[in-house]
């Protein structure tokens, strides 16, 4: 590979606030598809940077940094022949990048001499020649004797000599393996964060060339980039019309409904505020390989009853997570297609008219047959995401615990 090697890392997770309702824990902002595509077609901010990536040739070195609980959609959107670097949970810039330096550095095998760019994935570039010189990024760290720098415009990268942190890591007493890293990621991330700090806050600055690019991290940021786009996005099952108003943006989900001036961001305050609220298990929108789900209705009684209501898309051969939940009961009304249900470790053949009642502690997926469309009431007193426990995500995953 060589001295001039560089490798990226595209810090694609998040906590889904930003750009609330429509962003959440499972879909970041970079993931929700906000963009108009090269065919017409809907993409979003991470789609479109990939794409740009492999135009200029370094789609191939590039790692994806993300949540766990996103990485479903990403394979969605992308491929499942991807470099993701999971995070246990999403802690900010500084231990990601530490995180995802174990990474490269014990899994990937990526020699300590190379440089290593981080990106954010809300960062909109017109030009692929701006993505260009990221290949002389190296070149730059060497020609001035630096290990380190960050940039001094708003582009928000970081570039390193990968030996610089996981020598960091080590002086601090951290471990430099990925998977000690990332099984102790919560009780370590405030001695990871002050560690990368020290390390960056000094560091030398170097600025990108001047072509146009921005950071998408808010909805006024994207009316901002694009005000000829569309200024309603709808989550919900129920249409939105807007009539006689302008420079209005409208979101909608089953979290809330935004509406605001195209030039306002919803304040710091308050988007702490939204996201410190215990919010439903379900959110308003979900999308991965296995199909995508929206929120109908949600209901609350003076009791304490909680009901949420959504239909789920199962594509053929599609399965979802294998999990019970702890307090709730789950009801499936088979609308269309045919599938099987796995239940506890038994499989029985599910079809349209069909109902089935998942009790709480039953262990349960669904793989659908030419495709399946469930009709899915969540039915309990505390809806949140702690009630929920996956046994497997994925494949490999699911037969194992099956």
């Amino acid at each position: 590979m060589g001295e001039q090697q560089v490798r990226l890392v595209l810090l694609a997770g998040g906590q889904g606030r930003r750009m609330w309702p429509l962003s959440h824990a499972k879909r970041a902002k970079q993931l929700l598809p906000l963009l108009s595509g090269p065919n017409g077609e809907r993409e979003s901010l991470l789609n479109r940077l990939w794409r740009q990536l492999d135009q200029v040739g370094l789609q191939q070195d590039a790692f994806i940094a993300i949540s766990r609980n996103q990485t479903d959609i990403l394979r969605d959107q992308l491929s499942i022949n991807l470099n993701v670097i999971q995070e246990p949970e999403a802690k900010g810039r500084y231990p990601v990048v530490a995180l995802a330096a174990s990474y490269l550095y014990s899994v990937a095998s990526i020699p300590l001499h190379e440089t290593v760019a981080v990106l954010p994935a809300d960062l909109y570039v017109e030009e692929e020649d701006w993505l260009e010189t990221l290949k002389e990024l190296p070149e730059q760290l060497r020609r001035h004797q630096l290990d380190r720098a960050l940039t001094s415009d708003e582009s928000g990268i970081i570039v390193f000599r990968l030996e610089s942190v996981i020598s960091a890591l080590t002086e601090e007493g951290l471990p430099v393996q990925y998977e000690q890293l990332f099984r102790h990621y919560g009780e370590l991330h405030s001695r990871l964060e002050n560690g990368m700090t020290r390390l960056f806050e000094r560091s030398p600055t170097f600025r990108m060339p001047e072509q146009p690019f921005c950071r998408i991290d808010s909805w006024s940021a994207l009316a901002a980039a694009f005000p000829e786009n569309a200024s309603i996005y709808n989550d919900s099952a129920a249409p939105v019309i807007m009539m006689g108003l302008s420079n209005i943006t409208v979101a909608v989900s089953s979290a809330g409904i935004l509406i605001a001036d195209q030039t306002a961001s919803i304040p710091d305050e308050q988007v702490r505020n939204l996201s410190a609220e215990q919010q439903p298990l379900v959110p308003g929108y979900e999308a991965g390989r296995w199909g995508k789900a929206i929120v109908i209705s949600c209901m609350s009684s003076e009791e304490g009853q909680q009901a949420i209501t959504r239909k789920l898309e199962v594509v053929e051969g599609g399965f979802l997570s294998y999990a019970f939940y702890l307090r709730r009961k789950i009801v499936w009304t088979v609308l269309a297609g045919a599938g099987e249900l796995i239940r506890n470790e038994k499989r029985s053949i599910i079809k349209t008219g069909e109902v089935v009642e998942l009790l709480p502690g039953e262990r349960h997926t669904v793989v659908a047959g030419s495709g399946l469309t469930l009709l899915e009431a969540h039915i309990g007193t505390d809806l949140t995401e702690d009630d929920r426990i996956v046994l497997g995500d994925f494949g490999e995953e699911v037969s194992t615990a099956i």
